[in-house]
């Protein structure tokens, strides 16, 4: 054997022997050597047929229409569009299209809708529809509650004073309400429900009032950030480092997301929140939470910025903080939630393993309930199944068991909502 690989006699030592049997001690020589006869002239340099580079190695490149160039997972490029409307605080709205709306009013208004209006009830524990129990989409994670459909919708609640909705492309200029029309133009986002474009908050905002709120006194009475009432010491100080102002400091944990997403507004309303509260520290981590989950939105990761003293998340037990945890928590219902999330990172309390979210809470596998036909049940629940009330399931270690069920041979003896289906005997009279 012979040739590049040397002559395999093991004594690597000897390897670089040219066709004519001598040994070189220099691998240009050598290689050289080995030449196949008739190959073009070989030479160390490029020579006059290379191609001149220049300075600028970047090409042009286009999204198409249902895409946005953005940064995602640190990545810039093309992906499918999506765009998010932001309420926080006391409160602010920044919707779909960026436009931004500061009023109060303690009446119900529409955020956003098409053509179907829909009521949120807060604190109910079962939905109903059509009569009988449902399991909504929804994830109830430690800090709130995220709903997400198979259309692209996703909803987000810190439940106390934080809301993101997020709408893909299919819904550009076909929204309304205080979101905005969604159609890349913030400008005329103060569109009222009479369709008039207007420049006051409190005449946008008293337009999207839900239909039949009287509540007296409930209107929006004050308009933009005037409401807080601040006087020149307090604004002097919720400003300085050590409190809103962090948010703008060019050193400071945020800097690194200052070009993408200006902290000019979110000072402003950070501000007047600490204003109207008095200095309270919870409304201060609400604020840079705020600014700090927008910047993971637009594919960018502030540096810690929480510390001892300055909000701390004590997690739940069976979990742990991380400042880059997936905006799609493993659940019971859904234990690979965490595969292909369309949500950034965000700073979350993470179950450890073993333990998967349920209910808002980290618990063993084997105390997880059952998803079952298109249905979430709790651990140890058992229901009635089927419009004849055929079946009878109870839901154990994360398996559904079902056993045939009727209601009896007597005559008066129906299959029942109320909501849930059971059997229910009619006495005659």
């Amino acid at each position: 054997m012979c040739g590049l690989c040397g002559n395999f006699n093991g004594n690597p030592n000897d390897d670089f022997h040219t066709p004519s049997g001598s040994s070189s001690n220099s691998a240009d020589v050598f290689g050289a050597a080995w030449k196949i006869p008739g190959n073009y002239t070989c030479s160390d340099g490029c020579g006059s047929s290379c191609a001149q580079c220049n300075d600028d190695r970047s090409a042009r490149a286009q999204c198409e229409v249902i895409q946005a160039c953005t940064i995602r997972d640190g990545h810039l490029g093309c992906y499918d569009a999506m765009s998010t409307c932001t309420v926080w605080g006391d409160p602010h709205y920044v919707t779909f299209d960026g436009a931004l709306a500061h009023f109060q009013g303690s009446c119900s208004y529409i955020i956003t809708e098409m053509k179907v209006s829909f009521i949120l009830n807060a604190g109910r524990k079962t939905s109903v529809v059509n009569g009988a129990e449902v399991s909504l989409p929804t994830t109830a994670g430690m800090f709130g509650q995220v709903m997400s459909t198979d259309f692209g919708l996703m909803v987000s609640y810190d439940m106390s004073s934080y809301v993101r909705i997020t709408v893909p492309y299919t819904y550009q200029n076909s929204t309304c309400g205080l979101c905005g029309n969604f159609n890349n133009h913030p400008e005329d986002d103060f569109r009222t429900r009479q369709g008039q474009v207007v420049s006051s908050d409190v005449v946008f905002a008293n337009s999207w009032k839900v239909s039949g709120d009287d509540e007296p006194g409930c209107d929006v009475q004050c308009s933009g950030l005037a409401c807080a009432g601040c006087t020149a010491a307090q604004t002097a100080l919720y400003r300085n480092s050590a409190h809103c102002g962090i948010l703008e400091n060019s050193t400071g944990p945020f800097a690194g997301c200052h070009q993408h997403l200006p902290p000019g507004s979110f000072v402003d309303s950070c501000v007047y929140d600490l204003c109207v509260g008095g200095g309270y520290q919870p409304i201060l981590c609400q604020a840079l939470n705020v600014y700090s989950s927008q910047c993971q939105q637009n594919g960018i990761q502030p540096q810690s910025w929480r510390r001892p003293g300055l909000c701390e998340i004590p997690c739940p037990a069976n979990s742990h903080y991380e400042a880059q945890g997936t905006g799609c928590p493993s659940t019971c219902v859904n234990p690979n939630s965490t595969y292909n999330c369309p949500l950034p990172d965000q700073e979350s309390c993470v179950c450890n393993s073993g333990y998967l979210l349920s209910g808002g809470v980290c618990v063993p596998h084997a105390d997880c309930g059952c998803s079952f036909e298109g249905h979430y049940y709790r651990s140890g629940e058992t229901v009635i199944l089927d419009a004849d009330c055929g079946r009878r399931c109870t839901c154990s270690y994360g398996s559904m068991t079902c056993s045939s069920h009727s209601c009896g041979q007597h005559e008066s003896s129906h299959c029942v909502f109320l909501p849930v289906r059971l059997c229910h005997c009619y006495l005659s009279v």
